[in-house]
């Protein structure tokens, strides 16, 4: 039982989940219907069968630094070896980019780029502290891009959600850093939070939600949406903002591990406030 719970620990289910929806969503989103069921089902497969590929290449390569800053996940706590982890990896890449194949040529691509991204990351740029923040953060606004060319490519406000999911993680990455720092020390990851402090990170962490929040009214001020996303949007931003002035005040490891779970229930927030203003124009 303790091996099956470790095989799906490893490929952070929820997360998973989440980018399977976010291509979902986007479909719908694009098309304004329902799109074929052949086009939702490898949609939802081609986003979670890569992002769960992605969280097991990434715990392959921090086996080391979890060993300090997370040593109950599957690998380091001993539950699957490393062949088990590249061989689980690989029949969930073939999945994905299976899936991918079967919607069209664009979400091909799509998917092949990402993946090339995401094994990068993890080899070689995840030390390079802010580039490494940026590449994961492409990935997490993929599945919006991949979601738009499954079906027509035309939407302009998936692609607005895209830059703000962009955005958002990279603050939410930033952060992240303030847990990591005992085990990137050991794996020389030159996070903000290693290189330039805590309260430094923090402060980098908050420009970009800055950032972000004007750009998720625009789809309100060009009547891209209905009055129902103004309704929930708010939600996620005052919750950003909650985040930042917390942050400012306490940013120890243990705020910042709540604060980072937090915004994972924002981002979700804003992309039903995206699906229900978007489907209801």
């Amino acid at each position: 039982m303790n091996k099956m719970l470790a095989y799906v620990k490893i490929i952070r289910p929820i997360n998973s989940i989440m980018m399977g929806l976010g291509v979902v969503f986007s479909e719908i989103i694009a098309l304004k219907s329902l799109p074929p069921f052949k086009i939702l089902l490898c949609g939802f497969g081609s986003g979670f069968f890569l992002t769960a590929a992605s969280m097991i290449i990434n715990d392959i390569y921090d086996r080391e630094i979890d060993i300090i800053n997370a040593p109950n996940r599957p690998i380091p706590s001993g539950l699957v070896s490393i062949k088990e982890a590249w061989s689980y990896g690989a029949l969930l890449t073939g999945a994905g980019i299976i899936s991918a194949y079967l919607i069209n040529i664009y979400c091909f691509v799509i998917a092949i780029i990402s993946l090339l991204i995401s094994l990068i990351y993890n080899m070689r740029f995840k030390k390079y502290g802010l580039i490494g923040n940026f590449m994961v953060s492409f990935c997490v606004a993929v599945p919006f891009l991949f979601g738009n060319y499954a079906v027509s490519g035309e939407s302009v406000l998936l692609n607005v959600f895209s830059l703000v999911a962009f955005l958002v993680n990279t603050g939410r990455e930033v952060i992240k850093g303030i847990a990591d720092v005992e085990g990137d020390i050991k794996r020389d990851v030159r996070s903000i939070a290693r290189v330039y402090g805590n309260r430094t990170a923090i402060l980098v962490a908050i420009v970009f939600f800055t950032i972000s929040i004007p750009i998720v009214f625009i789809p309100v001020l060009y009547s891209w949406v209905s009055l129902y996303y103004l309704l929930i949007i708010v939600f996620p931003v005052i919750g950003l903002i909650y985040e930042s002035y917390t942050l400012l005040r306490k940013y120890d490891v243990k705020s910042v591990l709540k604060s980072k779970n937090r915004m994972l229930i924002y981002m979700l927030l804003a992309l039903i406030a995206v699906l229900i203003g978007g489907y209801y124009e």
